[in-house]
C-alpha cells in the first residue's frame, strides 16, 4: 500500500459528517425544524475550512468556535 493512497473524503462526505453530528446536538430544537436548523448552521462555514479540513466534526467544531453568536440566535429562533 503506498503512502498516500488513501482516500481524502469528498466535500459532501464532510458536510454529511458535519449534518449528522450538528442534528445528534439539536436536542432543543422541535423535530420538525432540526434539518432546516443544521442546514442554517453549516452555512455559517467558510467555503475554504470545508477544503482545509480533514473532518466534517471539525468543520461543524469551528463554526461552533467561530460563529457562537449566530449559532446560539439561530438555534433560539427556531427553539421559539
Amino acid at each position: 500500500m503506498k503512502i498516500g493512497a488513501t482516500k481524502q473524503p469528498c466535500v459532501a462526505d464532510k458536510m454529511a459528517e458535519a449534518k449528522e453530528l450538528c442534528l445528534t446536538r439539536l436536542r432543543a430544537v422541535p423535530r420538525e425544524k432540526r434539518d432546516a436548523v443544521a442546514d442554517a448552521i453549516l452555512a455559517l462555514a467558510e467555503p475554504e475550512w470545508w477544503d482545509r479540513r480533514q473532518k466534517g466534526s471539525d468543520v461543524f467544531l469551528l463554526i461552533l468556535e467561530s460563529r457562537k453568536a449566530e449559532t446560539i440566535r439561530i438555534i433560539q429562533d427556531a427553539s421559539k
